[in-house]
This record gives structure tokens, C-alpha cells and sequence, in this order.
């Protein structure tokens, strides 16, 4: 059995992933990986084996002070002791092994985003890569580097971004039919019978969520294919096509869509062929009642006087880099790399070369040179 999800490619890099040796001598990063508790070894909970947070804390690009605004101090002793015995096995400094284990990290992650994009046709460069959660935005700019992409988005709050994005998301409520049906009037009246059952079920689930008449948004789509095809494609329809009316127009509208949307998909289509449906779906939407995007007017400010701290970016060694509040950025203010942003919930790297501005919704957008 099919059914429709989300398209997530998801991989074991995160902060708690554990770096270790593996039998052939090389360091390997995940997918084991210290959870919240005990932890990386630098949140003294427990933790004892090095992980990435432990790297990056090593490496300077985390607050000694403490995640959380200093409310989870975070032990740098205890990093490098952790670090410690991978970098003595391979014979290199315990700052050079925090830089491969975010190196290893990286290249899975880097690994994944391929599988979703050049291995299905799409070339990364043309795209912005989004970098939320508390680590995104301290990968983000090494992952767009490796991908050729050119712009890196973080988001106002990161951290919170998928809970934010749930309080703001439409409330729906899908309905399905399996209705094997050829596209051909003389089955238009079947179509419009499992439409007309499917909708009256979407008008009772709005009487008892109290959903008013104004704000119902109602939306039709056909899973439809080429007979003797193995994969369906989602067509959206007009549901005035499925309410009556004529049978010869519904169904050179309905496959007119069908042969247009495997084009788009697949480069070709054959308008000759015989098109079927396999399930009609509605889906009973309600418009979010909240916005989490507030704009503001951008202007040439000029970012507060930044705190510096020493950073190892590369294996060139440490370089003073500019310290700056996310919540000190306003709508317009731009500065160059190298540069650590920091707040509550994530802390994001600016690469020398780089250049960073906060738009009239309080991104911040990376434009990455290299």
C-alpha cells in the first residue's frame, strides 16, 4: 500500500553525533550519537566520547559561556579530553581532529542533500539552502560551499523553526477515494458521484471544527497516470469540473492537465494514450489564523561594535573573528566574514569572504563566495 508523505531525506548528523575509529583506522561520525543525555562530553552531564558540539566548541565557534544565553555551560576541558585519543591515534592535533570530524559530518550531509537533488535532476546551484535547527546554521555555509550554492537562508529563529512553523501551518484534513476510473465522459458521472460523497464529508468535518463558510478553502486533486504505468502523478482539478456539467469538457479538461503535468515532470507525453484515475482527493483547508513573518522596513544601519574572539575556521589556524547578538541585527545591516552570530537557540558561522545581510523579515542571508 502507497500513500502520500512529506519528502524527507533525513541523516544521523547532528550535535550529539559521536565521532569514534573504526577498525580500518579511519574516523568514522555517527550514527551513534549522545542525545540530550548523557551528552557531548562538554555539557558535564555524563557524556565522555567526543561529538561534534565537543568539535565546535574545540574550535571556538561555540560560546564557552554556554549555550542558552549561559544557562548550559559548556566545558572545554572536557572536550578536548574527549578528542583527545583520536587525535593522538591519528597522530594530529586535537584542533585538527574537531576540523574532520565537521568535515565527516559535513560530507554526510552533503551526501544526503545530493540524493534529493542532482541524483533527481535538480542542480543545487540554482537554489538558496535553508539551515535551521541549533546546528544548521554552524554547518550550513560548509554544506552550501560543497554544493556550489551561493545563498545560505537562516531563518530569525532557527532553533524553533519546525514549532513555529506548526502553530502558522493551514489546518487540513485530507479525504480519498479510490475511483479506477478511465478518463472518458461516458465515467463522468462516477467521478462526480465519489466527488460529491467526498466533499459532503469535508462540509461535516468544517461543522465540527466550527470552521465559518468564509474561511473554508476547499481543493481537488486526481492521482492520475497512463494506463499500464506503475506511478501516479497528483493532478490538482477544478472542483466545478467534478460538481456536473459537461462530460465531454471534464474530461479533455481533466486529461488536458494529466498530459501537461507528465510533461513537466518527465520531458515527454503521449496525448494518444488512454489516461486513468486511481483516487480522487479532497482536502478541507482552513488559512492559518497567525503569521510568524513580520516585516520592517530595511535601511543602512550599521551593526553594533562587535566582541572578537579567536576561531578556527580552517587548518590555517585561528583568525579574530567578529562576535555579534542575533537579536542586535536589524532589517538592513550588513557585514562581512569572518564573523559568529550568535543567540538562545543556534549560532551561525560567517566565512571569510562571505558576506551577511538581514532582510526586511529578519533572515539572515549568507552570500557565500566560495
Amino acid at each position: 500500500m502507497r500513500l502520500p508523505m512529506v519528502d524527507v531525506n533525513a541523516v544521523g548528523a547532528g550535535g550529539g553525533s559521536i565521532a569514534w575509529i573504526d577498525r580500518d583506522g579511519l574516523v568514522k561520525v555517527g550514527p551513534m550519537s549522545a542525545g540530550a543525555h548523557p551528552g557531548p562530553a562538554c555539557y558535564g552531564t555524563g557524556g565522555e566520547q567526543p561529538t561534534i558540539t565537543d568539535a565546535n566548541l574545540i574550535l571556538g565557534r561555540l560560546e564557552p559561556a554556554g549555550l542558552l544565553g549561559g544557562r548550559l555551560p559548556l566545558d572545554l576541558t572536557r572536550a578536548r579530553s574527549a578528542f583527545a585519543p583520536i587525535a593522538a591515534t591519528v597522530g594530529v592535533s586535537i584542533e585538527h581532529a574537531a576540523l574532520g570530524a565537521i568535515d565527516i559530518v559535513v560530507a554526510n550531509m552533503v551526501r544526503a542533500i545530493r540524493a534529493v537533488s542532482i541524483e533527481r535532476g535538480h542542480d543545487p546551484r540554482r537554489f538558496s539552502l535553508l539551515a535551521f535547527g541549533g546546528g544548521g546554521p554552524l554547518h550550513g555555509r560548509a554544506v552550501a560551499a560543497s554544493l556550489g550554492i551561493r545563498e545560505l537562508v537562516i531563518p530569525p529563529y532557527p532553533g524553533i523553526l519546525c514549532a513555529q512553523g506548526l502553530l502558522a501551518a493551514d489546518l487540513t484534513e485530507d479525504f480519498v477515494a479510490t475511483t479506477r476510473l478511465r478518463v472518458a465522459a461516458t465515467n463522468h458521472p462516477d467521478l462526480v458521484r465519489a466527488f460529491t460523497r467526498l466533499r459532503s464529508s469535508a462540509y461535516e468535518w468544517y461543522e465540527e471544527e466550527g470552521v465559518a463558510p468564509g474561511e473554508r478553502a476547499l481543493s481537488v486533486s486526481l492521482d492520475m497516470r497512463y494506463v499500464g504505468q506503475n506511478y501516479e502523478l497528483a493532478v490538482p482539478a477544478d472542483p466545478g469540473l467534478l460538481a456536473g456539467g459537461s462530460p465531454d469538457l471534464a474530461a479533455d479538461t481533466l486529461a488536458a492537465a494529466f498530459h501537461e503535468a507528465h510533461l513537466r515532470q518527465y520531458g515527454t507525453s503521449n496525448p494518444r494514450a488512454p489516461v486513468e484515475i486511481l483516487n480522487l482527493r479532497v482536502r478541507a483547508g482552513v488559512p492559518a489564523r497567525i503569521s510568524i513573518v513580520r516585516q520592517e522596513e530595511a535601511s543602512g544601519r550599521i551593526p553594533p561594535a562587535p566582541a572578537i574572539r579567536d576561531v578556527w575556521l580552517d587548518r590555517s589556524g585561528p583568525v579574530p573573528c567578529a562576535i555579534y547578538g542575533r537579536s542586535q541585527l536589524l532589517p538592513g545591516m550588513s557585514f562581512p566574514g569572518p564573523a559568529i552570530i550568535e543567540q538562545l537557540d543556534a549560532t551561525t558561522v560567517v566565512f571569510p569572504g562571505d558576506r551577511a545581510l538581514v532582510d526586511a523579515c529578519s533572515n539572515l542571508l549568507v552570500e557565500v563566495t566560495a
